[in-house]
């Protein structure tokens, strides 16, 4: 088929997504019928590495050189989904079988040298309906700010193509970068973006390349799909023994021993003057993962508002409002970052500090609830 467009997929954008995967993730699950808002609900957590200052949620945020992960990086989140380790896309269906539970969602990520084999994976796809999530280098967008500036690793949603006229129908909604785009782009400057080396360069990281691998991912075992009661209660259960610091995740210390462990290192680097790499660690790293984290609190406010019944009434609403306040300590914390490191005025550190305890207090608060509730 040389012609072919999808209808209807709708255009997922809400402002707590993690990042443009989950955001174009979110898009193709609601086309399959399902709650991206449940299936993606991620667990109430916080991550932190105190010898690298990595902080994240239920994995830490760091400057990654591949797209590939181990399958304990990758299921670190989620009850309700599970995701296998990327593969090679193999033509004859002969690949690893994954062993997940069949009530949990599959999303299969592939990873493909040969651009022809995955160009003509993504058409086989949209030929049967199937709109696809797939990475590209920001640099050869040409909708967005990036083009022929910056390489960044991102994911769009393709739902059509004319291989007459040499164009895809695609969106990219995560407005939180800056993209807003829903049309046509030239097939030959998508698949540069799927192929390309992707080269990076920071102030932490020197220079490296992220690959992208014409990364794309396939959703599985979701016809006839039903939400369980019993993941949902895990997800509670689990983010209260993650907040409760009863267990590492990753080998990294979490929860409420993890906060009181990066304010303790916040207070002493009072009395240290701040270095180039620290001040792009404030200014560009704790800005952006603090934000990260915010809508994480968020994030798990529309988690709790979803699932009617679970939870009394009113805890669910004490829950709900406790978060919504967690999350803009959590966003103060990242302004204040931003502004440390612009300025380098260490007495912004204190600030900040007082930020991370008013957040300990609201979430404590949150499993306090949760754990009675249970």
């Amino acid at each position: 088929m040389a012609i072919k467009e999808i209808k209807n997929v709708p255009r997922f954008f809400e402002p707590y997504v993690s990042d443009c995967f989950h955001n174009a993730l979110s898009a193709q699950l609601m086309y399959l019928g399902l709650n991206p808002n449940i299936i993606l609900a991620d667990y109430l957590s916080f991550l932190y590495d105190k010898e690298t200052g990595y902080m994240g949620v239920n994995y830490l945020y760091k400057y990654n050189t591949s797209v590939e992960f181990s399958e304990t990086e990758l299921n670190t989140s989620f009850e309700q989904a599970y995701f296998p380790v990327p593969e090679v896309y193999k033509r004859d269906g002969t690949e690893n079988k994954a062993d997940y539970s069949r009530d949990q969602i599959m999303v299969k990520m592939y990873i493909e040298s040969d651009s022809d084999c995955a160009y003509n994976r993504v058409k086989e796809l949209i030929d049967s309906d199937i709109p696809v999530v797939a990475a590209v280098d920001l640099f050869y967008m040409q909708y967005h700010r990036a083009y022929q500036k910056e390489h960044g690793l991102h994911y769009v949603v393709i739902t059509g193509y004319n291989e007459e006229e040499g164009w895809y129908e695609l969106f990219d909604k995560y407005r939180l970068s800056n993209s807003d785009f829903d049309g046509r782009l030239p097939i030959n400057e998508v698949r540069m973006a799927r192929a390309s080396d992707n080269p990076l360069n920071n102030a932490m990281m020197g220079e490296y390349s992220r690959p992208v691998q014409n990364v794309w991912c396939e959703v599985e075992n979701h016809k006839g799909f039903k939400l369980q009661n019993d993941r949902i209660a895990a997800t509670l259960k689990e983010s209260c023994i993650r907040m409760s610091s009863k267990k590492e995740v990753l080998g990294y210390q979490c929860g409420f021993d993890a906060i009181n462990t990066l304010v303790d290192d916040l207070e002493a680097k009072k009395a240290v003057p701040l270095c180039e790499k620290n001040q792009y660690m404030f200014k560009t790293y704790y800005n952006e993962t603090f934000k990260n984290i915010a809508r994480s609190r968020k994030r798990f406010k529309t988690f709790i508002n979803e699932i009617d019944g679970i939870l009394p009434q009113n805890i669910q609403s004490d829950i709900s409002d406790l978060l919504e306040e967690s999350s803009r300590h959590w966003d103060i914390c990242a302004n204040l970052s931003l502004k440390l490191g612009i300025t380098k005025k260490l007495t912004l550190l204190e600030d900040i500090i007082n930020q991370l305890k008013e957040v300990i207090v609201n979430e404590q608060k949150v499993i306090s609830d949760l754990g009675n509730a249970l």
